[in-house]
């Protein structure tokens, strides 16, 4: 039965998970960390799946963390609980899936959902997709691209993206590394399906130990430690003003300690 907010669907060989929250840019509350979860240990429990493609409904990938969802969360432990019941079990099965994981990034991806992207092993973007990691604007980090991000983009890179928050273009998401193709939109899906097929020619034994060997610099307890840092930050002044400025549509006002 599918999540309502993270779809499935197969096609032959393919398993496609699709983030359906279009109304709020499939910004990731508890339900959509969860439903991505269960369907990507449904692609992996599938013989039949060789290759798994991510992509998002509407107009973005996703916006990242729903900012309300977490802005709302009073007590240590519902938040600590948010990312450690939801979001890490997510960020480790991304990381340890035996099978090919495809980015189709068809928009908006910020935040977790470019630390999302970064972690597929092959990235084909729109023309009018977009990426970011904006944490820091509202008082947060972002765990994944802080711990692993210099390994994958870079360190000046990746400092750009998380000391700014600046958004990049899909063009400039490839010149860096974070992009392996751009594509106009009306051919994403079709070319991220060659992708998952070009796969398919490899031995399945074989990208089980090339995903193990490219996956070992993911120190878990590294992640650990970024998102006890990013659950830690919340619970300050400067996160709870970041994230109600965001919710509130005004400029947070940064009070020095």
């Amino acid at each position: 039965m599918n999540n309502e907010c993270c779809l499935y669907h197969k096609k032959d060989a393919i398993a496609w998970i699709t983030l359906n929250r279009p109304e709020v840019l499939n910004a990731l509350n508890r339900e959509l960390w969860r439903g991505i979860y269960n369907n990507l240990v449904k692609a992996e429990n599938d013989e039949e799946v060789r290759a798994i493609i991510i992509t998002g409904a509407g107009r973005a990938f996703s916006a990242g963390d729903d900012i309300k969802e977490v802005a709302s969360l009073k007590r240590p432990e519902e938040i600590k609980s948010f990312f450690i019941d939801f979001a890490v079990p997510t960020i480790a099965k991304l990381i340890d899936l035996c099978k090919p994981i495809i980015a189709a990034v068809n928009g908006i991806a910020y935040g977790g959902g470019c630390e999302i992207a970064m972690l597929c092993d092959i990235v084909v973007a729109s023309e009018n997709a977009s990426f970011a990691i904006p944490e820091g604007l509202i008082g947060a980090i972002a765990p994944i691209a802080s711990a692993i991000g210099t390994y994958i983009i870079g360190k000046l890179n990746v400092s750009r993206m998380v000391l700014t928050g600046e958004p990049i273009t899909a063009e400039e998401a490839k010149l860096i590394g974070l992009v392996n193709k751009v594509v106009p939109p009306l051919l994403l899906r079709e070319e991220a399906e060659k992708l998952a097929r070009k796969t398919m020619m490899v031995a399945p034994s074989s990208i089980k130990i090339m995903k193990k060997l490219l996956n070992k610099c993911f120190r878990s307890e590294e992640l650990e430690h970024a998102v006890e840092e990013l659950i830690r930050i919340l619970q300050t002044e400067e996160g709870k003003e970041g994230h109600m400025a965001f919710v509130e549509k005004r400029t947070p006002r940064w009070i020095p300690e």
